[in-house]
């Protein structure tokens, strides 16, 4: 018995070494998921070449002497470091964007999706945002559309340092193109997967809710993947519709489970999809039907399971 327990320890001192290694003064990894938590700041170059590019933005995250003028966000890490970290978790490299030469058309990117959250600190408080909200829409004239982003490893072009004539790299490696708000920007390693971004200077900073520039700001990078979150939500919640409008909502992003009326006021969620989907859910939940009044919401994450295969309402 005491034989078994000396190798639990040791098993455990090794993930927590491992935990240890993965981490770094600039980017931080969690395994379970799959998620990077990056250091930067909001570009203090940004708008250098304002009245040139009549405020347009190309790129919402770059490294250190990237494009820096042109992007929202700039982070320490490096593309190939992040590159290395998401082979290392398993994440396959997708296809970047190009030309199908047949058809006369671009193609798109493909590849696995992944959820961008920027958090700085505003006074007393810590504000979390999705990164899209840092980014204005011209046309539309609101912050860009929340969007999963397209891991494609950024296009792979000859590596003019290597002593082998036919070694290749990904580009990004290079220019340190990380996150592209131009849909067909082959350089980076994140792509925009909305076909608005097809257009020429649609996007600029959203001057309302950015923070001022050199703003410390931490970027977090994570796996759209699946998940179950059992919700509590406190308030005036029962007697107001709110298991409806909960059902209406998740039915219409996707998102299987249940809510439930529990004796002690609360109304209780489970709610089973991929994490953009919930997100999107959680923020409807926080505000609820017209009549209702939300005083606190409980999230916990738990394992997807897969039981559920619709939305409904329990008694």
């Amino acid at each position: 018995m005491q034989k078994v327990k000396i190798v639990v320890y040791i098993g455990v001192c090794l993930i927590a070494l491992l935990s240890i290694a993965w981490a770094d003064g600039h980017l931080q990894v969690k395994e379970a998921e799959k998620k990077l938590v990056l250091k930067g700041k909001i570009s203090e170059a940004l708008g250098e070449y304002e009245a040139h590019l009549k405020g347009a933005v190309e790129y919402l995250v770059c490294g250190r002497d990237g494009k820096e003028y042109e992007s929202i966000i700039v982070v320490d890490a490096t593309a190939k470091e992040i590159y290395d970290v998401l082979s290392k978790l398993g994440v396959a490299v997708g296809t970047p964007p190009g030309y199908d030469e047949e058809k006369d058309e671009p193609t798109p990117p493909t590849g696995t999706e992944f959820i961008i959250s920027v958090e700085w600190k505003d006074g007393d408080k810590t504000k979390k945002v999705r990164a899209e909200e840092l980014v204005f829409n011209v046309k539309t004239k609101k912050p860009m559309q929340q969007v999963t982003w397209i891991y494609s490893g950024s296009r792979v072009v000859a590596d003019l340092d290597s002593d082998d004539e036919d070694a290749m790299m990904p580009q990004a490696f290079m220019s340190n193109d990380l996150v592209a708000l131009r849909r067909f920007d082959a350089s980076a390693l994140f792509q925009n997967p909305l076909p608005e971004s097809e257009e020429e200077n649609i996007y600029k900073k959203n001057e309302t809710l950015l923070p001022k520039l050199g703003t410390p700001v931490t970027l977090t990078i994570e796996v759209n993947r699946e998940m179950q979150l059992f919700v509590l939500i406190s308030g005036k919640v029962q007697g107001v519709g709110f298991r409806n409008f909960t059902q209406m909502n998740a039915k219409r992003l996707g998102i299987n489970g249940y809510a439930k009326n529990l004796p002690n006021g609360q109304v209780e969620v489970i709610a089973e999809g991929d994490k953009s989907q919930l997100d999107a859910l959680i923020a409807l939940l926080k505000k609820g039907p017209r009549f209702a009044r939300v005083d606190s919401l409980h999230v916990d994450e738990r394992p997807f399971s897969g039981e559920y295969k619709t939305f409904g309402i329990r008694y």
